[in-house]
Protein backbone atom coordinates (compact mmCIF):
# COMPACT_ATOMS: atom_id res chain seq x y z
CA UNK A 1 0.00 0.00 0.00
CA UNK A 2 3.14 2.29 0.15
CA UNK A 3 3.51 2.64 -3.18
CA UNK A 4 0.26 3.74 -4.09
CA UNK A 5 -0.09 6.97 -5.45
CA UNK A 6 -2.59 7.88 -3.37
CA UNK A 7 -0.70 7.10 -0.20
CA UNK A 8 2.71 8.69 -1.87
CA UNK A 9 0.70 12.19 -2.61
CA UNK A 10 -0.84 12.08 1.00
CA UNK A 11 3.01 11.58 2.51
CA UNK A 12 4.51 13.81 0.25
CA UNK A 13 1.79 16.39 1.33
CA UNK A 14 2.44 15.75 5.54
CA UNK A 15 6.09 15.91 4.16
CA UNK A 16 5.79 19.58 2.87
CA UNK A 17 3.59 21.03 5.81
CA UNK A 18 6.08 19.75 8.10
CA UNK A 19 8.85 21.17 7.05
CA UNK A 20 7.00 24.45 6.41
CA UNK A 21 5.66 24.34 9.82
CA UNK A 22 9.19 23.86 10.70
CA UNK A 23 10.24 27.00 8.72
CA UNK A 24 7.61 29.00 10.63
CA UNK A 25 9.29 28.10 13.78
CA UNK A 26 12.66 29.06 12.56
CA UNK A 27 11.65 32.75 11.34
CA UNK A 28 11.34 33.23 15.45
CA UNK A 29 14.71 32.84 15.81
CA UNK A 30 17.13 36.14 15.87
CA UNK A 31 18.38 36.84 13.10
CA UNK A 32 21.86 38.54 11.82
CA UNK A 33 22.10 40.54 8.75
CA UNK A 34 24.94 42.16 7.20
CA UNK A 35 25.67 44.84 4.82
CA UNK A 36 28.69 46.32 2.50
CA UNK A 37 28.15 48.74 -0.04
CA UNK A 38 30.77 50.45 -1.76
CA UNK A 39 30.28 53.60 -4.16
CA UNK A 40 33.14 55.57 -6.47
CA UNK A 41 31.88 58.92 -6.43
CA UNK A 42 32.76 61.47 -9.55
CA UNK A 43 33.68 65.13 -9.31
CA UNK A 44 31.24 66.75 -12.20
CA UNK A 45 28.71 66.47 -9.74
CA UNK A 46 30.34 69.32 -7.71
CA UNK A 47 29.98 67.52 -4.35
CA UNK A 48 32.91 68.91 -3.35
CA UNK A 49 31.04 72.63 -3.24
CA UNK A 50 28.06 71.04 -1.14
CA UNK A 51 30.81 68.84 1.59
CA UNK A 52 33.34 69.70 3.76
CA UNK A 53 35.52 66.63 2.91
CA UNK A 54 34.48 64.79 0.13
CA UNK A 55 35.76 61.85 -0.77
CA UNK A 56 35.49 60.32 -3.92
CA UNK A 57 35.29 56.72 -2.53
CA UNK A 58 32.95 55.73 -0.53
CA UNK A 59 32.53 52.57 1.74
CA UNK A 60 29.22 51.78 4.10
CA UNK A 61 28.65 48.98 6.23
CA UNK A 62 26.08 47.85 8.45
CA UNK A 63 24.65 45.38 11.13
CA UNK A 64 20.89 44.49 11.66
CA UNK A 65 19.96 42.10 14.46
CA UNK A 66 16.28 41.16 15.33
CA UNK A 67 15.47 39.64 17.73
CA UNK A 68 11.69 38.67 17.39
CA UNK A 69 10.29 37.70 20.76
CA UNK A 70 7.51 40.08 20.47
CA UNK A 71 6.40 38.91 16.68
CA UNK A 72 2.76 37.82 17.76
CA UNK A 73 1.61 37.60 13.99
CA UNK A 74 4.70 35.34 13.46
CA UNK A 75 4.02 33.12 16.50
CA UNK A 76 0.40 32.54 14.96
CA UNK A 77 0.95 31.80 11.68
CA UNK A 78 3.87 29.14 13.45
CA UNK A 79 0.98 27.61 15.49
CA UNK A 80 -1.09 27.56 12.06
CA UNK A 81 1.26 26.14 10.33
CA UNK A 82 1.63 23.50 13.28
CA UNK A 83 -1.85 22.79 12.99
CA UNK A 84 -1.65 22.44 8.98
CA UNK A 85 0.79 19.58 9.93
CA UNK A 86 -1.03 17.42 12.17
CA UNK A 87 -3.65 17.44 9.80
CA UNK A 88 -1.99 16.71 6.46
CA UNK A 89 -0.31 13.78 8.76
CA UNK A 90 -4.28 12.56 9.95
CA UNK A 91 -4.82 12.68 6.31
CA UNK A 92 -1.93 11.21 5.11
CA UNK A 93 -2.42 7.82 7.99
CA UNK A 94 -6.18 8.06 6.80
CA UNK A 95 -5.32 7.66 3.11
CA UNK A 96 -3.18 4.61 3.97
CA UNK A 97 -5.64 3.39 5.65
CA UNK A 98 -8.46 3.64 3.09
CA UNK A 99 -5.95 2.06 0.49
CA UNK A 100 -4.82 -0.55 2.84
CA UNK A 101 -8.83 -1.43 3.32
CA UNK A 102 -9.70 -0.97 -0.92
CA UNK A 103 -6.35 -3.34 -1.34
CA UNK A 104 -7.81 -6.53 1.04
CA UNK A 105 -11.23 -6.18 -0.11
CA UNK A 106 -9.74 -6.64 -4.07
CA UNK A 107 -7.49 -8.98 -2.09
CA UNK A 108 -11.07 -10.79 -1.42
CA UNK A 109 -11.99 -9.93 -4.66
CA UNK A 110 -9.82 -11.44 -6.95
CA UNK A 111 -9.66 -15.01 -4.65
CA UNK A 112 -13.48 -15.50 -5.13
CA UNK A 113 -13.20 -14.74 -8.71
CA UNK A 114 -10.09 -17.01 -8.85
CA UNK A 115 -13.13 -19.40 -7.09
CA UNK A 116 -15.86 -18.25 -9.35
CA UNK A 117 -14.01 -18.80 -12.64
CA UNK A 118 -12.67 -22.54 -11.86
CA UNK A 119 -16.46 -23.28 -11.19
CA UNK A 120 -17.46 -21.86 -14.09
CA UNK A 121 -14.41 -23.68 -15.89
CA UNK A 122 -15.74 -26.75 -14.30
CA UNK A 123 -19.38 -26.77 -15.29
CA UNK A 124 -18.28 -25.74 -19.17
CA UNK A 125 -16.40 -28.37 -19.03
CA UNK A 126 -19.00 -30.37 -17.36
CA UNK A 127 -21.37 -28.91 -20.64
CA UNK A 128 -19.02 -29.70 -22.81
CA UNK A 129 -19.03 -33.31 -21.56
CA UNK A 130 -22.61 -33.83 -22.15
CA UNK A 131 -22.72 -32.24 -25.72
CA UNK A 132 -20.18 -35.13 -26.52
CA UNK A 133 -22.46 -37.36 -25.40
CA UNK A 134 -25.98 -36.09 -27.06
CA UNK A 135 -23.61 -35.79 -30.28
CA UNK A 136 -22.35 -39.75 -29.69
CA UNK A 137 -26.16 -40.85 -28.78
CA UNK A 138 -27.51 -38.85 -31.88
CA UNK A 139 -24.60 -40.35 -34.12
CA UNK A 140 -25.49 -43.96 -32.70
CA UNK A 141 -29.42 -42.84 -33.31
CA UNK A 142 -30.36 -43.67 -30.20
CA UNK A 143 -30.49 -39.61 -29.03
CA UNK A 144 -32.82 -36.50 -30.21
CA UNK A 145 -32.17 -33.75 -32.24
CA UNK A 146 -33.88 -32.16 -29.38
CA UNK A 147 -31.55 -33.32 -26.94
CA UNK A 148 -28.19 -32.66 -28.69
CA UNK A 149 -29.71 -28.34 -29.20
CA UNK A 150 -30.16 -28.62 -25.50
CA UNK A 151 -26.34 -29.68 -25.04
CA UNK A 152 -25.55 -27.08 -27.91
CA UNK A 153 -26.97 -24.39 -25.82
CA UNK A 154 -26.03 -25.42 -22.47
CA UNK A 155 -22.49 -25.62 -23.41
CA UNK A 156 -22.52 -22.13 -24.92
CA UNK A 157 -24.07 -20.63 -22.12
CA UNK A 158 -21.56 -22.13 -19.73
CA UNK A 159 -18.70 -21.12 -22.03
CA UNK A 160 -20.35 -17.51 -22.13
CA UNK A 161 -20.25 -17.48 -18.31
CA UNK A 162 -17.09 -18.84 -18.08
CA UNK A 163 -15.55 -16.04 -20.31
CA UNK A 164 -17.36 -13.17 -18.21
CA UNK A 165 -16.04 -14.74 -14.83
CA UNK A 166 -12.44 -14.67 -16.56
CA UNK A 167 -13.08 -11.07 -17.73
CA UNK A 168 -14.06 -9.90 -14.49
CA UNK A 169 -11.08 -11.65 -12.68
CA UNK A 170 -8.28 -9.64 -14.67
CA UNK A 171 -10.59 -6.48 -14.20
CA UNK A 172 -10.47 -7.26 -10.70
CA UNK A 173 -6.58 -8.40 -11.06
CA UNK A 174 -6.06 -4.81 -12.63
CA UNK A 175 -7.73 -3.25 -10.02
CA UNK A 176 -5.73 -4.51 -7.42
CA UNK A 177 -2.28 -3.84 -9.31
CA UNK A 178 -3.11 -0.44 -9.80
CA UNK A 179 -4.57 -0.08 -6.07
CA UNK A 180 -1.34 -1.30 -4.77
CA UNK A 181 0.80 0.94 -7.37
CA UNK A 182 2.37 -2.08 -9.10
CA UNK A 183 0.61 -1.60 -12.64
CA UNK A 184 2.47 1.91 -12.69
CA UNK A 185 5.73 0.28 -12.38
CA UNK A 186 4.63 -3.03 -14.87
CA UNK A 187 3.39 -0.22 -17.31
CA UNK A 188 6.63 1.86 -16.81
CA UNK A 189 8.72 -1.49 -17.23
CA UNK A 190 7.77 -2.04 -20.66
CA UNK A 191 9.39 1.22 -21.46
CA UNK A 192 12.90 1.29 -20.26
Amino acid sequence: AKTSPAVQFADQRSIAATLRARGEHRAMLPSFDFAAQYARLTKFNNYEDFYLRFEPNSATIGVSIVFPFLNFSQRARARGADSDALKAKKQAESVRAQVSEETLKLQRSVAQLGAASEVANLEYQLAQSGLEAAQERDATGTGSLHELDDARTQASERYLVLQDTLIDLQRARIALLRSSGELEKWANSGTE
